[in-house]
């Protein structure tokens, strides 16, 4: 069974939906730097495919798997440090209950521990950003390259349409705004394509999201 995702969360019958909801929203831009990790190693785990890391007050030394094909290691959440928190002291905060659950998971479990850890260290290298390219793609018989660019931080998601023509940017704007979940966001957009001389992003469905006019470029 494919490894594929992690998650950062706080167990729903300890806290509150008021805090709870909110850091499964702030941890996902760190969870899904990991996610996008995992799904180039391609990691056979047995019995699970993601792995949630839950907070608590009195955290277990166990790692059970659970129904929905889970492993689930808990770690100490420190609730008053969390809320005395500036918005960008939370990197840190939420990569050690990551790397606690992820070495307590491993105790139990043959996970990819060390590459997990490696992709740690680049994410703190790369400044605590989650940054890619969707798609780059030569509008042929335009001479437009265009991108589908992706960010996605504590706060929110967005999609950014950039073109590019020799080189040099002429139109780069944000389609998409969302809060940070991949279950929000995924999908709502697919690919960019040229039709006619209409410029045109689609979502998952086929459908539309955004259409410019090549002339409007000139």
């Amino acid at each position: 069974m494919r490894l594929q995702n992690i998650y950062v969360y706080l167990h729903l019958e300890e806290y509150p939906p008021e805090l709870a909801t909110p850091f499964g929203f702030k941890t996902r831009y760190l969870c899904n730097f990991l996610r996008r990790r995992l799904q180039e190693l391609k990691f056979d785990a047995h019995g699970f495919n993601k792995i949630c890391i839950e907070g608590r007050h009195r955290p277990e030394e166990s790692c059970p798997i659970l129904s929905e094909k889970a492993a689930v290691p808990s770690v100490a959440f420190d609730q008053r440090r969390y809320e005395s928190l500036g918005p960008s002291d939370h990197h840190e905060f939420f990569i050690g209950m990551l790397l606690e659950g992820l070495e307590k998971c491993a105790r139990h479990h043959k996970i990819p521990l060390s590459e997990m850890k490696a992709a740690i260290v680049l994410f703190r290298e790369g400044g605590y950003r989650n940054e890619w390219t969707h798609q780059k793609k030569l509008l042929r018989g335009v001479g437009l390259q265009a991108s589908l660019l992706c960010s996605l931080d504590i706060e929110k998601f967005v999609l950014t349409l950039r073109l590019e023509r020799q080189g040099t940017t002429v139109f780069e704007q944000p389609l998409l705004k969302t809060l940070p979940d991949e279950i929000i966001f995924a999908y709502q957009f697919k690919e960019v394509v040229l039709e006619g001389e209409t410029i045109v992003v689609k979502n998952k469905f086929g459908e539309p999201i955004f259409t410019m006019g090549v002339s409007s470029l000139r």
